[in-house]
């Protein structure tokens, strides 16, 4: 009976193990942002997304260190600030954001991925984003993640609530990411 009880507990351990992350997590952690915002690449443009030297949107663009992707942001001139303070809680979000995918990433294979070939390793490969365009210029504030294997995109919006940002999955913000 003793070691019955041993098995059982055994096997229970071995499934409550922590699980290891698939996809990359704390991205922007390191990642200083007001070096980041003096040292990135500025221009001015109007609101068409012309080139003008007394535009008032700034085009910002950056190259980040946890891939070779570029990362582009783009705000009005007047709401530098706002966009710092959204900055500051990329990484939660973006955090956040790969927690959500690997859930997703977990569940079984769907009969069509079967159907055209994929395998779980393949598979895999398409819940592979980076973020890529953080354009504080649109209302609501937004950011687009491209896929780096497939032909796919998402968009995470922001808006603030109680003076903190908040990460939605829709644009009319009623759908929180939850942080974790």
């Amino acid at each position: 009976m003793l070691e019955k009880v041993k098995q059982f507990f055994r096997r229970r351990s071995a499934k409550t193990e922590p699980s290891v992350d698939i996809l990359p997590r704390n991205r922007f952690a390191d990642l200083d942002f007001e070096r980041v915002l003096k040292s990135g690449t500025r221009c001015c443009v109007d609101e068409d997304g012309h080139y003008v030297e007394d535009g008032k949107i700034t085009l910002f663009e950056f190259s980040i260190d946890f891939a070779e992707f570029e990362f582009i942001g783009d705000f009005k001139i007047e709401e530098e600030d706002q966009f710092k303070q959204l900055l500051a809680r990329l990484n939660s979000f973006d955090n956040a954001i790969q927690s959500h995918l690997e859930s997703e990433l977990q569940q079984p294979i769907p009969q069509f991925a079967k159907n055209l070939g994929y395998t779980q390793k393949r598979w895999e490969k398409t819940f592979y984003f980076h973020p890529w365009i953080l354009s504080f210029d649109e209302n609501p504030p937004n950011l687009r993640y491209v896929a780096d294997y497939v032909n796919d995109e998402f968009t995470v919006y922001f808006a603030k609530k109680h003076g903190r940002w908040q990460a939605y999955w829709d644009a009319e913000c009623q759908k929180v990411i939850e942080e974790s």
